[in-house]
Parts: structure tokens; sequence; C-alpha cells
């Protein structure tokens, strides 16, 4: 045993030593605001294929964990409302049909849930389309003159952004000011400085993204700069790239971020700017920490308004919301030194796996082993949102699920999801986990997933119609 463990913590070190730090996932909290008394954040998320079970955001000494999901914004049916700017100088005719042809492919990618407004700007700003209907985008395009002298691009920029927060939100609505120009900025009275605008359109809860045409690369790199630092998407037409690729790729840079609330009831804010923390897992092992400043509302916490600390977790990719356990911010704090492996953590680690197998030894024999399955399923859930499309649901019968180890589908007032239409028999199906994989199996009553037979086990997407006697739903997960 002595040498085993020698062996042990040669090789730990040896590996340590020889290899680089390596990065584990990492987050990027590209939008975040408060509205209606819960934090909203719009993040990337890279470097993981591991299923966020956990989250919460650390304000001050205030932890709150997340009130819903963590899905994307297409997954979520988030509002997305895209300002189109349109450059309408002179020097912009030539551009016309690929401006045009933008407009058309992002109105066609954006989405049921996507709203469009257009404006122009050269001498002035000005909103020639308050809610323009997607089919419509590119006709409004093709009517503008695009004859202006004076191009005041920064002025506008920041005229739009004060517009979009002048109007009320609708909910949790993602912002997006879309800026289509040759970049040049042309304005005799000076307009707003630069460095100005480049900090409001960090702070700005308004998304900012550029599509450049023509070939100042000096101003286009201006352009680009601005997009960057409100974490939005900068691209050029410049012949590699189509005007249908590059409003393809705008939709999907909205539509791929992940949003989650977090319910700030009963938290103490003194208003003004403060630093929110969000915190991500996967089970009991940190996948990564962001932070973001946001402009905070001014409330006190009392004991009626205290929150209930135990609210669901949020999940992406397969799983969905978990209950929460009794970890901490701190825990977590302590877990984000876990992100860079170096050498001289990996000494710690070393003694750490040395000591441990000593335990391990001595206690084998007096340990009990829970099976990885439970372990894995005491950690993770998949929460499930229940659709009706036929029959009726029994009385009590909520449409919010998790599917933990299974769900029996049935009659009987003991299943998880329960019908009162008839030909359904006392427990019908069973939807379960396997491998990772939401699976339907039916128990005898006939069960059809999207009108065919399930004879055996089937896998599950989000959104397949499942029949069971004369009632049918779908589970979106």
């Amino acid at each position: 045993m002595k040498h085993f463990l020698s062996g042990v913590l040669a090789l730990v070190l040896t590996a340590a030593l020889s290899c680089p730090a390596r990065a584990g996932a990492s987050a990027q909290i590209i939008r975040a605001f408060v509205y209606d008394g819960t934090l909203y954040t719009y993040m990337s998320i890279d470097g993981t294929e591991k299923p966020v079970t956990k989250a919460e955001v650390k304000i001050g000494s205030q932890t709150f964990a997340a009130s819903g999901r963590l899905e994307t914004v297409r997954q979520a049916g988030s509002p997305v409302t895209c300002l189109l700017l349109v450059d309408n100088s002179n020097s912009m005719p030539a551009f016309r049909q690929e401006a045009e042809d933008f407009a058309e492919s992002l109105a066609q990618s954006g989405g049921e849930n996507s709203r469009f407004i257009l404006a122009a700007f050269g001498d002035t700003f000005a909103i020639t389309g308050e809610d323009v209907p997607a089919e419509e985008l590119a006709e409004a395009v093709k009517s503008l003159p695009l004859d202006e002298n004076v191009t005041r691009l920064h002025t506008a920029i920041d005229q739009a952004i004060d517009y979009f927060e002048s109007v009320p939100r609708e909910g949790n609505e993602l912002r997006c000011l879309v800026v289509l120009s040759d970049g040049v900025q042309y304005d005799p009275n000076g307009g707003i400085p630069y460095e100005e605008l480049l900090k409001k359109v960090e702070q700005s809860d308004v998304m900012l993204h550029s599509v450049g045409l023509g070939d100042d690369i000096q101003a286009l790199e201006s352009l680009g700069k601005l997009a960057g630092a409100s974490g939005g998407l900068h691209q050029v037409l410049d012949g590699a790239l189509s005007p249908q690729g590059a409003g393809a790729a705008l939709a999907d840079a909205s539509g791929n971020l992940f949003v989650t609330g977090f319910d700030l009831s009963g938290g103490a804010f003194s208003g003004g700017t403060g630093k929110a923390a969000v915190t991500l897992a996967s089970g009991g092992e940190l996948l990564c920490r962001a932070e973001t400043e946001v402009e905070l509302p001014e409330q006190e916490e009392t004991a009626e308004s205290a929150p209930d600390r135990s609210l669901p977790d949020a999940g992406h990719t397969a799983s969905g919301v978990q209950p929460e356990e009794a970890a901490t911010a701190a825990e977590s704090s302590r877990s984000a030194a876990a992100v860079w492996i170096i050498p001289a953590a990996a000494l710690g680690a070393a003694l750490f796996i040395l000591i441990l197998a000593v335990l391990l030894r001595r206690r084998r024999r007096r340990r009990k082993t829970v099976p990885a399955s439970v372990e894995e399923s005491a950690l993770t859930g998949i929460y499930m949102r229940l659709e009706p499309l036929r029959g009726e649901l029994a009385a009590g019968q909520g449409t919010d699920l998790e599917l933990r180890e299974e769900l029996l589908i049935g009659s009987s007032p003991a299943c998880g999801i329960v019908f009162a239409s008839g030909g359904i028999e006392p427990q019908h199906a069973r939807v379960l986990l396997s491998g990772g994989t939401v699976c339907l199996e039916d128990l005898g009553g006939g069960t059809l997933v999207n009108g065919i037979p399930v004879t055996a086990p089937a896998a599950l997407r989000s959104g397949d119609e499942i029949s069971v006697g004369e009632a049918a739903f779908r589970l979106k997960f």
C-alpha cells in the first residue's frame, strides 16, 4: 500500500507540473437588468456540455437562487425587439440591395417572438416605423431615400439607446440595436464624444450589433468596437459574408444566449449600481462564475417579503429545475479555485489524495456504498412543462413537472401526470431517465409518439406529441 500511494503521488505531481494550466467552463453576462423585482441575465456559456443544475446570484452579502430555468432565448420564447438603425446618407445608395437583403434575412430568422422597429439617421435620428411586420421590413428599408449629406452616427446611436430606454419594457424583453452603416461619422457639430458613447453602450441594457458596409477599415473598426463593448456581434459585408448570412448569424447571436431570472423580493438595496456575481454549477460541481454591474432598485427587506432561499435551481440543455440544497455562495467561492489547474494547487491535491486513500482503506469495510445512479438522481433532474393538446387533466394536475427517475402517466391520482379522460389506464405509461436520455415506455395501455405506437422504451425530444387513450399532450424540456 505504501509503494502504491507513493506512485500515485508521483504520478499526480508529474502530470500537474508537466501540463499547462487548463481553463474550464466560462460564462459571460452580456446584458443584465432589473424589471419588476427580478434580475434578468443574458449570458453566453462555453467550454462545457454538462447541464447547469444550479444558478444563483450574489449581490453584496445577499444571495438569490434562480427563479426559473436557465435556457436559451429561443427555448424560453423570450421577446426580442430589434431596432434596425439604417444609415440614410448619400454614401449608402451603392449598398441599397445589400441593406434590403440583410433586413429580409434578419426578419425571416428572428422567429415569432421578434418585433422590429425601423429608424434612419443622417442629419437627424428618426423612427420611421415603430412596429414593422417582419414581412414588410425589407420593403420599408427600400423606401429610405439615402440622400443626406450629414452623418451623425454617434449621436444617432446615443439617441437610439435613449429611445429604447424611454419606452415600456415587455417583461424580460431583450433589446437589440442593429446599426447598418459604412461606419463613417460626419458631424459638423461634434456630437457625443466617442469615449463617452463607448461607456454608455457598455452600461446600457440595450445590446448593440453592427453590420458594416464599404471599405473604410478605420471607420468599420470604430463601429465594431462599439458593438464589442456591448457584447454584440460586428459583421462586415465584404463579399465573403453575404447579407443573408449576416442576418441569420445576428438572429442566432441573440437567440442562443442563455436567459434566467433571479427574484430579488425580500432583498435590501439602496439603489444605484451594484455588482452581481452569478455562479453556475452542475450537481455539486462548480462550472463557472461571471460578474457584471447592474442598476439596483431601492427596497427594504421585511419579514413578510423575505425570499424563500429554497427556490428551484436553473437548468440548460437536457436539465431543468432542481430543488435548492443548503449550498451557499461561500461554498461556490471556495470551489472557484478549481477552475484553473496550476502546479501549486497540484501539490495540495496530491496530499489530499494521499490522506483520502488512507482513510478509505481504513473505512472501506464499514462504508455502505450508494449506487452511482441513486447519487446522480438525487443531484439532478429535468424540469418539464406539460402542454395538453386533447383530453382533460385531472383536478389539481399542474403543468410544471420535474423528472428525477420516472413520471407515471395514467388516471390514478398516484401518477405524476394524471388525466381524467377516457381510455386511460391507472398506470398507462411512464417517462423515465435512461443514461441521461428522456425516454417514454408504454405500460400496456397503448401509447403513441407523433402518431407512432411505442413498443419499446423510446427516446423523447422536447415537443413530441404523446397520445394516451383519448388524451394527447406535449412535454417541453
